[in-house]
């Protein structure tokens, strides 16, 4: 099961954004964090937590886009894969968009309790 450089390029890809979901979206809430801290110095005490929150979910918001980013490389590799294709790289694609699916999976959660 040879891959062409294409599908070879697209997989490299699909790691790399994998990646960068999980490391980007940490630094980008880190960096709002100590901003939101400063400013809450400058103030002289506590502020509303909602900047937090908003932080937070803007981070989930860009972890799960760049997970899925990543899923669809990864799948564009998969494609490129003659048949019949292992199992582990279907796997492979799937556990890429993890933030993906467990972003759907709090929307259907937060959906069905409202």
């Amino acid at each position: 099961m040879k891959a062409d450089a294409a599908a070879r390029r697209w997989r490299a890809v699909s790691w790399l954004a994998a990646a960068a979901s999980l490391a980007l979206p940490v630094a980008a809430h880190l960096l709002q964090r100590r901003e939101l801290d400063a400013a809450m110095h400058t103030h002289h005490g506590y502020v509303c937590g909602l900047p937090y929150v908003a932080a937070m979910l803007c981070s989930i918001v860009l972890s799960a886009v760049l997970s899925l980013a990543a899923m669809l490389c990864g799948w564009s590799a998969w494609r490129r894969l003659p048949p019949p294709r292992s199992t582990a790289r279907t796997l492979e694609v799937a556990a890429v968009g993890a933030a993906f699916w467990l972003l759907l999976l709090l929307a259907g959660a937060i959906g069905a309790l409202y």
